[in-house]
């Protein structure tokens, strides 16, 4: 089923400056649009036709950044006129475009932007910026926080991060306003493009900058020929991932369990379907499964109920 959902993210991903109906995705697809349906509110919070209206609006958000004229983005995304685009967008932000430009100062100035990191020193408060909002978790991904120190080389280390900026800078972007960083996403090159320390200040959470950084790291990682988007995610950022089309792997893993067990266990506590095994070191029990997002009580499921396990959900999009 996640694979049926993938095809129909990419379908949409792909034709979203058309006028899209779950009759043509389901014909693409060769299901009735029925079942396209069913299956799409497994793992979105919003049904099919929501969605699409609603990631029309996201990358119009986006190419508003830009300094786009809001009549030619209302034509690019199939509105023959501005007023159905007008009230589209204001159905998802609560106001008009018109006012989402002049509140956010994009259209004299372009004091908000969007784009890559240009600079060490961009980089290093880009870093500034991820520590800060990451400061109660301690921006510990992977047991490492960022290393300050110069000289440091592992993961996380500011050597890491600058290593990974010249390989690739047009993935580490960046959104600023009047020149001070609000929002960030770290595209990293690893098969995928994976995303480090994303997320925007909390002044910014309702004004579309978190989905636009997104919007913008699949529209580059896809023009790079990157076959998709992962990130890990903690507690409580199930549903931004579900609402932009991510789908979720999630990681049980034991020391004590054995992973026949531990697919015992998910029988017993959702039945997902299984996608992936591994014995992590030799005596990490690792078990990968297909679970919504929207099903938020697997990790305490298996952490709480079970113990002596745990879980790590990873959200990925493909390309």
């Amino acid at each position: 089923m996640a694979t049926i959902y993938h095809k129909i993210i990419q379908y949409v991903d792909t034709n979203i400056k058309e006028t899209i109906s779950i009759e043509e995705i389901a014909a693409e697809l060769g299901y009735s649009a029925n079942h396209v349906y069913k299956l799409f509110k497994l793992y979105s919070p919003y049904p099919i036709m929501e969605y699409i209206r609603r990631m029309k609006m996201y990358h119009a958000a986006n190419e508003m950044y830009t300094g786009k004229s809001l009549y030619n983005i209302a034509l690019d995304y199939g509105y023959e006129t501005p007023a159905g685009f007008y009230k589209a967008f204001k159905n998802i932000f609560a106001c008009p475009p018109s006012e989402f430009q002049k509140n956010n100062k994009m259209k004299e100035g372009f004091a908000m932007i969007i784009d890559n990191i240009k600079n060490i020193e961009e980089l290093d408060a880009a870093l500034a910026f991820a520590k800060e909002l990451y400061k109660e978790l301690k921006w510990d991904f992977g047991g490492e926080g960022i290393i300050d120190d110069e000289n440091a080389k592992g993961k996380f280390s500011r050597q890491f991060f600058i290593d990974h900026w010249k390989k690739n800078p047009s993935l580490m972007l960046c959104a600023k306003e009047n020149g001070k960083i609000c929002g960030i996403a770290l595209g990293l090159e690893d098969g995928y493009v994976t995303v480090e320390g994303d997320g925007v200040a909390e002044d910014y959470k309702n004004k579309a900058v978190h989905e636009a950084l997104f919007i913008e790291m699949e529209k580059r990682a896809k023009a790079l020929g990157f076959p998709g988007i992962a990130l890990g995610i903690s507690e409580s950022q199930e549903e931004f991932y579900a609402k932009m089309g991510y789908i979720g792997k999630t990681l049980i893993q034991s020391e004590k369990y054995r992973v026949d067990e531990l697919k015992a266990f998910n029988v017993q506590y959702g039945n997902h379907e299984v996608v992936g095994t591994n014995v992590y070191e030799g005596y990490i029990n690792q078990l990968w499964v297909a679970a919504s997002l929207l099903d938020k009580g697997l990790k305490k499921r298996f952490e709480e109920e079970i113990g002596d396990c745990w879980v790590q959900v990873i959200v990925m999009k493909e390309l």
